[in-house]
């Protein structure tokens, strides 16, 4: 199911990669909804042993930090995981909310979580006291790290470590004012 594949978010695909019946995946989980939802679920049970506390007491050192870490994550089996759940169910996420209602809610979990690691990454820097661009940041990040990661999947002609390098001077100089 994680290796990135669109048709990797077929059910009867992972249950039969498991060695289970779609009969099996019901009893257990009721429909897809209960289904994705339970792995979106596992993720947020990973979550807290993916992140590491920063060591760098400069914001340049915790943006690289950061970066570095959620970088590893996208490419995780979790990371590609919930990426792969998320291209192949309904959008946008109050479609989503209509046809799997546990799913949606699952992932706005794990959103919520990621959020509030990255808020924690900047805890006790100088520049704590700008909340609103430290919110920014934590909403940018993760889009301009899964479309980098979406780059290098698709074999795109860009240097990907070059764009983290200007990803993190640019949010240095934006998080430093």
């Amino acid at each position: 199911m994680s290796d990135g594949r669109p048709e990797a978010v077929s059910i009867n695909l992972v249950a039969k990669e498991a060695g289970l019946s779609w009969g099996s995946v019901q009893n257990l989980f009721g429909d897809s909804d209960g289904f994705w939802s339970a792995v979106v679920d596992l993720m947020v049970e990973a979550g807290p042993g993916m992140w590491a506390e920063p060591t760098s007491d400069t914001v340049a050192g915790r943006i690289t930090e950061l970066v570095t870490l959620y970088r590893g994550v996208l490419e995780s089996p979790h990371g590609v995981a919930v990426e792969t759940i998320r291209s192949g169910l309904p959008r946008p996420r109050t479609v989503l909310a209509e046809t799997h209602p546990n799913t949606a809610a699952s992932l706005a979990h794990l959103d919520t979580l990621w959020e509030k690691g990255f808020k924690k990454f900047f805890e006790g820097l100088e520049q704590e006291h700008d909340a609103k661009r430290a919110h920014d940041v934590s909403e940018l990040l993760p889009s301009a790290m899964r479309g980098l990661r979406l780059d290098q999947v698709f074999g795109t002609t860009i240097d990907v470590d070059r764009a983290h390098r200007t990803l993190v001077i640019a949010l240095t100089a934006y998080l430093e004012g």
